[in-house]
C-alpha cells in the first residue's frame, strides 16, 4: 500500500515487537548502528528506559535486512533452570524455522534438534521456581549447539534484558551465567546484540571491571523519538486513511502518550478507531484515552482494593507527584509518611510479586504503566479523600495536569471506579 492510497486498516500497532510490514517511525542513527554491527559481526548493547522500542529496533531492522535473529528474552527470569529452558525453547523454534525438511535429513541439524529436545525434556514438568542451581553444563551445551548452527548458517544473537541475570538471580548464579555467556559468546563469529531497560545495572555489566562482559560491547544510548519526527510519522499514517491530524492535535497525542513509542502507538490506535475520514481533533483523542482507561480500570480497581489507605495514598502520591524527590519533606508530607524509611514498606505490595506496578529509578519511584498512572490520577474522589492538599480543586487539577494535559480538554478524563473501594 503506497502512502498516496487510502486504507481503512489501522496502521498503529502496540504491545509487541513491530514486524517489517508494520508502520514504524524511522530511527536512522540506531538502525545504521545495528546494520553496521551485523555486517562486522560486532557486539552492540542498547541501553535505555523501558518501552523505548529497543527490541523493535533490533528485530525489525535485522528482519528488514533479512538477517536471521535468535532472540533470548530474559525478562523476569526465575532461576538458572528458567534461563536454559527459555533459551532452549526459543532456539528450538529458530532451528525448526531454518527448514523442517533439512532438520530431518541433515545429520548436523538433526543432531542439534535432538540435543535441544533432550535439554527441553530434562526440564519438562518442573517448576522453574522450585529448582535452583541447575548444572552450568546445560547452558554450555546449549551455547555449543548455537555455535554449531552458527558455523553453517548465518545468524544474529540477541539477548534482551540481560541485566535480569544480575538483578534477579542469586549473586553466585548470576555471575556464573554471565561468565558462561561471555566465555561462549567470545567464540561465536556472529553479530551479538544486547538490550536492557534498567540503565544502571545493565550499563554496569559492560563498564564494570569486575563484570565478565567488561568492555565487550559498544554501548548505545537509546533516547525517545524526537517529537518532530514522531509527529510527522503520525500525520502520515493518519493521512493514509483519509484522516488529517493537525500539528496541535499531534502534540496533544504525543504529550499524553509520553516518551514511549508503544504508549503513543496505543493511543494513536484507539484514536484511529474513534475517528472517521476528515479532521482528527482533541475530542477523538479524549474518546480514545477514555477507552484505554476503561480497559485498564479492572486492574486499577483490583490493586486499590488490596491496599491499605496508607499504601494507596503512597501509590497515588507516586502517580501524581513523582516530579518531586521521593525522600523530600514535601513528597513525604503528601504521601503521609514520617520519614523516607516508610516508603519501601508502603510500596512493597506494588513493587514485588509477578507483575509489579511500581519501579524504583535511582532515588525516585514511578508507576510502570503510563496509562495506569493516568487512571490512578483520574480517580478524583479517592485522591481527594486520601491526599488532603488535593481537596482544593485547583490543586488537584494542577497535579493531574502534570500527568495528563487535561487543560486541553477542559476537564479530566472520566474513568470512574465501578464500585466503592474498601481499604483495609
Amino acid at each position: 500500500m503506497t502512502s498516496g492510497l487510502r486504507s481503512n486498516r489501522n496502521p498503529f500497532v502496540y504491545g509487541r515487537v513491530l514486524q517489517p510490514s508494520h508502520a514504524a517511525c524511522a530511527r536512522p542513527v540506531y538502525e545504521a548502528a545495528i546494520l553496521e554491527t551485523a555486517r562486522s559481526s560486532g557486539r552492540l548493547a542498547l541501553v535505555g528506559d523501558r518501552r523505548l522500542g529497543k527490541s523493535t529496533l533490533v528485530e525489525r531492522t535485522l528482519s528488514k535486512a533479512k538477517e536471521p535473529v535468535l532472540r533470548w528474552d530474559f525478562h523476569q527470569i526465575l532461576s538458572m533452570d528458567d534461563i536454559v529452558r527459555r533459551a532452549a525453547e526459543e532456539f528450538d523454534v529458530f532451528v525448526r524455522n531454518l527448514s523442517p525438511v533439512a532438520r530431518r535429513i541433515t545429520p548436523w541439524l538433526r543432531e542439534v534438534g535432538l540435543g535441544i529436545e533432550n535439554l527441553r525434556v530434562s526440564y519438562h514438568g518442573i517448576g522453574a521456581d522450585l529448582r535452583v542451581g541447575a548444572p552450568t553444563d546445560h547452558l554450555k551445551r546449549l551455547l555449543g549447539y548455537v555455535a554449531q548452527v552458527a558455523s553453517r548458517r548465518k545468524l544474529c544473537l540477541f539477548i534482551d534484558e540481560l541485566q535480569e541475570v544480575r538483578d534477579r538471580l542469586p549473586k553466585r548464579e548470576g555471575d556464573a551465567v554471565l561468565g558462561i555467556l561471555r566465555s561462549e559468546i567470545q567464540r561465536l563469529d556472529v553479530p551479538c546484540f544486547f538490550a536492557g531497560s534498567a540503565r544502571e545495572s545493565f550499563r554496569g555489566i559492560f563498564v564494570s571491571e569486575a563484570s565478565p562482559f567488561f568492555d565487550s560491547a559498544r554501548l548505545l544510548e537509546v533516547e525517545p523519538i524526537p517529537p518532530q519526527d514522531f509527529r510527522q510519522f503520525l500525520r502520515e499514517q493518519f493521512s493514509r486513511g483519509g484522516r488529517m491530524l493537525p500539528l496541535e492535535t499531534g502534540d496533544v497525542l504525543l504529550s499524553i502518550g509520553g516518551p514511549s513509542p508503544n504508549d503513543v502507538q496505543h493511543l494513536a490506535h484507539e484514536t484511529w478507531n474513534t475517528s472517521g475520514v476528515g479532521l482528527v481533533g482533541t475530542l477523538e483523542i479524549h474518546a480514545a484515552l477514555s477507552k484505554i482507561l476503561s480497559d485498564i480500570a479492572p486492574m486499577g480497581e483490583a490493586w486499590l482494593e488490596q491496599l491499605t489507605k496508607r499504601q494507596a495514598r503512597t501509590l497515588l502520591a507516586i502517580a501524581l507527584f513523582n516530579h518531586l524527590p521521593a525522600t523530600s519533606a514535601e513528597f513525604l508530607r503528601i504521601a503521609g509518611l514520617r520519614n523516607p524509611g516508610g516508603l519501601s514498606s508502603a510500596l512493597r505490595p506494588c513493587m514485588h510479586g509477578h507483575e509489579p506496578i511500581v519501579e524504583k529509578l535511582g532515588k525516585s519511584y514511578r508507576v510502570r504503566s503510563r496509562y495506569l498512572r493516568i487512571w490512578l490520577g483520574a480517580q478524583r474522589h479517592i485522591v481527594q479523600e486520601l491526599i488532603p492538599m488535593t481537596r482544593d480543586d485547583t490543586m488537584y487539577r494542577e497535579a493531574f495536569n502534570r500527568v495528563c494535559p487535561i487543560g486541553l480538554f477542559g476537564t479530566e478524563p472520566s474513568s470512574p471506579i465501578s464500585k466503592p473501594v474498601d481499604f483495609d
